[in-house]
């Protein structure tokens, strides 16, 4: 396959969509639509120049982090006029030209190498990936000569009622010989029923220059699909991530009922894990071998390493799991916090840029917001640690082997040393020193070395 040039037509409102965001940046599996068809592009080794116009600053913004480069389409006057904008690109380049749209983000990166190499293995001018549909209303219609090779493609609007009843539609994306094509466009009027400078008039000129068209066609309809609106947005979605569940459950995990549930195309899962059903992981995730997610959970870009067992209805964000940890279920883990192995997170438990130190149990109903826990520290049943004064977010400090009663306050910022204790029901404001025990409200120190107490 020679070097390839990549134009993704990308200018569209999109209006259909009913939306204040431009069609292309509406989101497919976790990332915007045209992200998908970039990712399918990058596959084949192309250079790829997207002509943008709707939103333009937004989508280019996007382009640039992946690497393309754009070009804008002050208007929109069809897709001829569109492919125009990158007319310097096709000038400089020698080679192969595919051309699709920014909608279209479930062409596969085997389909679009189908296309560019039987256009150069069959030495023709251009290669045109054409579907037989049932149903074809709304495409361009797919007009063969006696060879079987591409006379015209007749835009819907344009067509005559017999040429209606072909079932062979053009899916609007094409290979072809960069020198041709860049001759074809100079020959391209607007003169037809919209107005509109179309790209496939590219084919009567090419024509009529002795040039060959070939159709490739595509066996797998839904893979032309492009998003026009929100029912295409859904069905989109559904293929996609059928395709998702189907790769990671060949790769060894087990998801109980696939069609329930959602994993974005950017999350990684380890052989031998297991997903239950309405769950979300989404977002950059991760998870481990042997770990379990259980039902209506939701992690966005979380770390979870192996043999992590996640109970019922937990949301985890943003935060990283080490092995061995149990959480849930109804567990509320907020950016930024850090389980480390074996602890376990219960019922009804909320983190916020919290560390949990190596087998320690924050078991159920507590908040922990800015604090750093240490090893073997139990937190009882309903303490909540008072990171906020009304201003400012504090921090607290527990050591090892703490033990903390329920329904103990915990007023930041405070430091309790390794071994400390706090009586059930305690309000500490002050720092509790090594092996020492708080009781009350406020809690009063006891220090068996000293034998005595003080208010703290």
């Amino acid at each position: 396959m020679s070097d390839l040039l990549s134009i993704i037509l990308a200018a569209g409102e999109g209006t259909r969509m009913k939306s204040d965001l431009t069609k292309v940046l509406h989101q497919v599996a976790g990332k915007p639509m045209v992200e998908h068809v970039i990712d399918n592009i990058n596959e084949i080794n192309s250079q790829v120049v997207a002509v943008v116009g709707h939103q333009g600053d937004k989508v280019s913004k996007l382009l640039e982090g992946k690497g393309v480069k754009s070009v804008l389409q002050k208007e929109q006057l069809g897709t001829g006029h569109a492919v125009l904008q990158a007319a310097s690109y096709i000038k400089e380049h020698q080679g192969s030209v595919l051309i699709l749209y920014g909608d279209t983000p479930l062409l596969s990166p085997q389909r679009l190498k189908q296309l560019v190499r039987q256009r150069e293995e069959q030495g023709a001018a251009a290669a045109v990936l054409t579907a037989y549909l049932e149903e074809p209303s709304g495409y361009g219609r797919i007009i063969r000569d006696n060879n079987g090779y591409i006379e015209r493609i007749v835009e819907e609007k344009d067509a005559s009622s017999t040429e209606k009843e072909i079932k062979e539609i053009n899916s609007g994306v094409y290979c072809f010989d960069s020198k041709c094509l860049e001759a074809a466009l100079t020959r391209l009027d607007n003169n037809n029923a919209q107005q509109e400078y179309y790209l496939t008039d590219t084919i009567s000129y090419i024509n009529e220059t002795d040039g060959v068209i070939i159709p490739v066609v595509c066996e797998d309809n839904n893979e032309i699909i492009g998003v026009n609106d929100r029912v295409n947005l859904s069905l989109v979605e559904k293929i996609i991530r059928k395709r998702i569940n189907n790769c990671h459950m060949k790769n060894g995990v087990t998801i109980i009922d696939p069609t329930v549930t959602y994993i974005d195309e950017g999350v990684t899962i380890g052989r031998d894990s297991i997903i239950y059903p309405f769950t979300y992981l989404v977002g950059k995730t991760e998870i481990g071998s042997y770990s379990v997610v259980g039902s209506h959970c939701r992690l966005n870009n979380a770390k979870i390493a192996d043999k992590v067992n996640i109970v019922d209805h937990c949301i985890i964000q943003d935060s990283k799991i080490s092995d061995g940890v149990n959480i849930g279920p109804f567990a509320y883990i907020r950016p930024g916090s850090i389980v480390e192995k074996g602890a376990k997170i219960g019922d009804f438990v909320e983190l916020k840029k919290a560390r949990i130190g190596e087998n320690s149990k924050v078991p159920h109903l507590s908040y922990a917001g800015d604090v750093e826990i240490g090893k073997g520290t139990n937190v009882g049943a309903g303490t909540i640690f008072a990171n906020y004064d009304g201003q400012d977010k504090h921090k607290t400090r527990i050591g090892d082997n703490v033990f903390i009663g329920s329904n103990t306050t915990i007023v930041a910022p405070i430091s309790i040393g390794d071994g400390g204790k706090t009586g059930a029901g305690s309000v500490v404001t002050k720092d509790v020193p090594e092996a020492v025990t708080v009781v009350g409200v406020p809690a009063r120190t006891f220090d068996k070395t000293k034998g005595g107490s003080e208010d703290n």
